[in-house]
């Protein structure tokens, strides 16, 4: 009869143990996300909200902090794609990418048409209102003939208006060339966000040559959204992080050095 050593059958253990470990799938920690995301971020210098260049592929400012608390607190990866403003939600729409950042549900309806798209809470709110030269302070809605944009932006503001053709659009590739064709009289009237306005007056040195116009458009609260079409799952979970880190966003906000907000929407 053979008889089996001690270390020959603690081997054979060894080989079994391993032989079944073997046709088992590998264990995972379901918290644990290895996947990367993608993100698509316009190409605009819209400092300090976000500033993002297509040929560095550099995306800075804010929504960018804001975002990668989130990712950190989530365990998530996120790999942001600059793109033109307008390529950007055609590629998006298309399903490119697996968010938009920013979005808003106002904006670029007709691309969206017929898709399920998620947003989450805003990630930041600010003032949004007309300029004009202060030596045009006095210009009336009758007199308004044209409104000033960055290109690629919704005009939903004047919808109506543009659509009669009773108000030209105007766009500009940044605000600093919207501010500077102001500037030359190009443009009477723009729009911009109140932390970007600020912002590009001081880098320009107008500070106190622009006057906010909100007799023609009274100034507003806009909101900027995370997007998805493809994660609802995800934006539900950026939903319980802002609930959840209320000081997050407002750390980065005085970081940021933004203007407080008007007291009425």
């Amino acid at each position: 009869m053979q008889v089996f050593r001690p270390a020959r059958i603690a081997l054979f253990a060894s080989l079994l143990c391993w032989q079944a470990s073997a046709n088992e799938p590998p264990a995972t920690d379901e918290h644990q996300e290895t996947r990367t995301y993608s993100v698509v971020v316009q190409d605009i210098d819209y400092y300090p909200i976000y500033k993002a260049d297509l040929d560095n592929n550099d995306y800075y400012g804010y929504v960018r902090d804001l975002l990668d608390a989130f990712a950190r607190a989530e365990g998530l990866q996120f790999e942001y794609k600059v793109r033109p403003v307008r390529r950007m939600i055609l590629e998006y729409t298309r399903g490119l990418y697996d968010f938009a950042l920013p979005d808003n549900p106002n904006w670029n309806r007709d691309d969206k048409q017929g898709l399920d798209v998620s947003y989450s809470p805003p990630l930041i709110e600010f003032a949004d209102g007309l300029y004009v030269l202060k030596e045009n302070a006095s210009l009336t809605a009758e007199q308004m003939t044209d409104y000033g944009t960055i290109y690629g932006f919704t005009p939903w503001k004047f919808e109506e208006q543009i659509t009669r053709g009773d108000i030209e659009v105007i766009t500009a590739s940044s605000p600093e060339s919207l501010i500077r064709m102001a500037l030359a009289g190009r443009v009477e009237v723009f729009n911009l966000a109140a932390p970007v306005a600020n912002h590009h007056f001081r880098q320009l040195d107008a500070e106190g040559r622009f006057a906010t116009a909100a007799h023609l458009l009274p100034v507003s609260l806009s909101r900027y959204h995370l997007s998805s079409i493809r994660h609802p799952e995800i934006i539900a979970r950026m939903a319980n992080f802002l609930e959840q880190n209320p000081e997050i966003p407002q750390q980065l906000q005085e970081k940021y050095g933004f203007p407080a907000l008007p007291s009425g929407d």
